[in-house]
């Protein structure tokens, strides 16, 4: 009886842990809220954004639909060889939220946020109260990170959390 029930209890975990999609688990927390540009890269480009569970949303009308993977750690390399997420965006003190991009829409001729290539992957570095946030934009096909090679960093765009409206909350 005991090794039937220890046989089902291991069948049970085993379907719970699909370990092809390990990296696509549902991170603790989630960003959300309304964010200003603050630097010219972020005003001139995608504009301001709007951060959702399922995606951002750019107010020139870039909109990219997320999924969330694994949250990754300031010191942790966006590429073999590479800087990691803390000297990118220039902070220690981070939560880097990393999503894959399921799908990328362009409204009203807005133009991609990697030019000519399809954002792939996205960070969303933010300070402990998310008042500020780093939107970093990835191309390639895996994930950035310490053993990634074909994974390239497109764009950075800076952001602070609008004074009205919604506010930045991690849930």
């Amino acid at each position: 009886m005991r090794a039937l029930i220890a046989a089902l209890c291991c069948a049970v975990l085993g379907a719970c842990s699909d370990p092809s999609n390990a990296e696509e688990t549902a991170a603790p927390s989630v960003l959300v809220g309304d964010y200003r540009a603050i630097t010219d890269a972020a005003r001139t480009a995608p504009g301001d954004v709007t951060i959702e569970h399922g995606g951002l949303v750019f107010s020139r009308g870039a909109i990219l639909y997320t999924r969330r993977l694994q949250p990754r750690a300031p010191s942790e390399r966006i590429a073999r060889d590479g800087l990691s997420y803390a000297a990118v965006v220039r902070g220690a003190d981070l939560n880097i939220e990393l999503r894959r991009v399921t799908e990328e829409t362009l409204a009203n001729g807005a133009a991609s946020l990697c030019g000519a290539e399809t954002p792939a992957y996205v960070a969303l570095a933010h300070d402990e109260r998310s008042a500020h946030v780093t939107v970093l934009v990835f191309t390639g096909d895996e994930p950035p990170g310490p053993q990634a090679t074909s994974s390239r960093l497109c764009g950075s765009f800076a952001y602070t959390l609008r004074e009205s409206g919604r506010h930045g909350v991690v849930l």
